[in-house]
Parts: structure tokens; C-alpha cells; sequence
């Protein structure tokens, strides 16, 4: 976006000063007049010095031509790039990226957040067999270090603490545990990085 209102500004720049170079000048331009064009001389020359259609098939019918060895095919050079075709100039890059891991993605977002905390393991097996048999595949696990322990977190993130609260009951009668509803902040200080 930035680079096309670069070229935008450097197009409308130009042409300014370029009408403004055309208004101070005290002579018409010389693509108004007439038959005033500096190159009708170079033309005219150059026609007369081209030979007839009639004496170059004379020469080629007269004299033999000997043909040498064919050139070496030699690639085009690319085009320059026009400023004013920002479209050739602004053509998009797609960069692949990787996906956010689960912890980076709660480390990006706002601490004013709410987790439910459904279920916590030493292992990611326990996390995800618990998972499978709740039927809680929409939840993240994140890895967390509690006193030098790595401990998994199967959490649910939510805006605010009100929405988070009234999932927490629809999650307790599900898993039939209490999950524990915290702040985005108070896990983002716990997570394992």
C-alpha cells in the first residue's frame, strides 16, 4: 500500500513539474507546429539513400549470397519497468509462514482476555486422549513451566471474563470436573518459551 502511494506521488510530481516547465516556456512546444519537427531532415535523407525495390531484387537474382552459420539464440532482456504502470511494480509477495505455535499464539494476545484451564498433564498424550474422550478437539493445549515442571494445559479462550464464566459451566458439565477461569495475563507469565 505504501509503495503505491509512493508512485502515485512521484507520477503526480512529475507531471506537475513537467507542465509547469511547458507553462514558463516562452516558445510553443514543438509538437504543435507543423512540419517544424527537427527529424524531417534525417527522414528525408534516409529515404533517398534506401535503394529501390526493382535494384535490390536485381542484386539478389544477379549474385548468389553465401549464408554463414546460424547465431547463437540470445534471450531477450526484460523490459524495463515503467513508473506508471504500478501494477508491473506492485506485483504481491506471498511469503509462507509458519503457524503460530498454541503458546505464541496466547503470548499475542491481549492480557485482558479470560482462559477456562479444562484440564492440566504432565504429558501431551494425557492432554490429548482427555481431549478425544470429552470430545474438546476445539481447545488448545499449551505448555506451560510451573516451578521448573513442564505441565500441558487444555484451555478455551474467551474476551472477557463474563463469557468465559458461562462457558466454564457448559465445559463443567461436560467433563464433569470444574475447570478454572484466569486471565490471558496470568498464563502468558507461566507459559514455557
Amino acid at each position: 500500500m505504501d509503495k503505491t502511494i509512493k508512485i502515485i506521488r512521484c507520477v503526480v510530481v512529475s507531471n506537475l513539474i513537467i507542465l509547469g516547465l511547458a507553462a514558463c516556456s516562452t516558445s510553443p512546444a514543438p509538437w504543435t507546429q507543423e512540419n517544424d519537427s527537427p527529424w524531417g531532415a534525417k527522414r528525408a535523407a534516409e529515404s533517398e539513400s534506401i535503394p529501390s525495390d526493382e535494384s535490390v531484387t536485381a542484386a539478389v537474382v544477379d549474385e548468389p549470397v553465401m549464408l554463414d552459420e546460424p547465431a547463437a539464440m540470445v534471450e531477450p532482456e526484460p523490459e524495463p519497468i515503467s513508473m506508471y504502470e504500478p501494477a508491473a511494480v506492485m506485483a504481491p509477495v506471498v511469503v509462507a509462514e509458519e503457524p503460530l505455535t498454541a503458546e505464541e499464539q496466547v503470548m499475542a494476545m491481549p492480557e485482558s482476555n479470560y482462559a477456562i484451564q479444562v484440564y492440566a498433564s504432565k504429558t501431551t498424550d494425557s492432554v490429548e486422549k482427555f481431549k478425544a474422550d470429552k470430545d474438546l478437539n476445539d481447545l488448545m493445549t499449551v505448555k506451560t513451566d510451573r516451578s521448573g515442571s513442564i505441565v500441558y494445559v487444555l484451555i478455551d479462550v474467551h474476551p472477557d471474563k463474563a463469557t468465559a464464566t458461562a462457558a466454564a459451566t457448559d465445559l463443567e458439565i461436560k467433563t464433569g470436573s470444574k475447570p478454572w477461569v484466569r486471565s490471558i495475563g496470568g498464563l502468558q507469565k507461566i507459559i514455557a518459551q
